[in-house]
């Protein structure tokens, strides 16, 4: 499990979290001068946005590559499919493309702070190229991890309290 040692600074307001198909970017937000108001995190305005990768099946949509099985001479042999080759890595870069690309818009209108993001391991390093280089010159922090669909109080408890 993600475990983080300190809150945001005060100048990481923005923390992205996202995956291959949803991009969910939340605000810290310090505690202000009334002592019953502490610090927590908000959902960004706009929210969680969904971002569906293609499978292969809705891309690949004819009979195209499908081969013969050999079997018995007698009998008829059913259809096998031929290789996807590099499709599956393919579809993974194009998502990767838009989800950059959306982690870009989104802190390009939160006017460039130092931000966090949280991302899968297997593609965090992918992702980060990918990254406009606006985004990626105030990115502060990488996190592994996948928490796009952990509640609002739970990624509190493990941003701001530590745990």
């Amino acid at each position: 499990m993600l475990k983080v040692n300190h809150p945001p600074n005060i100048m990481e307001t923005l923390i992205v979290i996202a995956n291959l198909g949803r991009v969910r970017p939340v605000k810290f937000r310090e505690a202000g001068d009334d002592p019953q108001q502490q610090a927590h995190l908000s959902e960004y305005p706009g929210g969680i946005v969904e971002m569906r990768p293609e499978q292969i099946s809705e891309v690949v949509t004819d009979q195209a590559g499908r081969f013969p099985q050999s079997g018995a001479v007698d009998r008829l042999g059913g259809m096998s499919y031929g290789e996807e080759h590099n499709l599956k890595s393919e579809l993974e870069k194009q998502a990767l493309e838009r989800i950059a690309s959306k982690i870009g818009e989104i802190v390009t209108s939160a006017g460039s702070p130092a931000w966090r993001l949280v991302f899968p391991q297997t593609v965090l390093p992918s992702l980060v190229k990918a990254l406009p280089a606006a985004a990626r010159n105030c990115l502060a922090e990488t996190v592994a991890g996948d928490l796009t669909s952990i509640p609002l109080p739970e990624l509190e408890e493990r941003f701001l309290n530590g745990n």
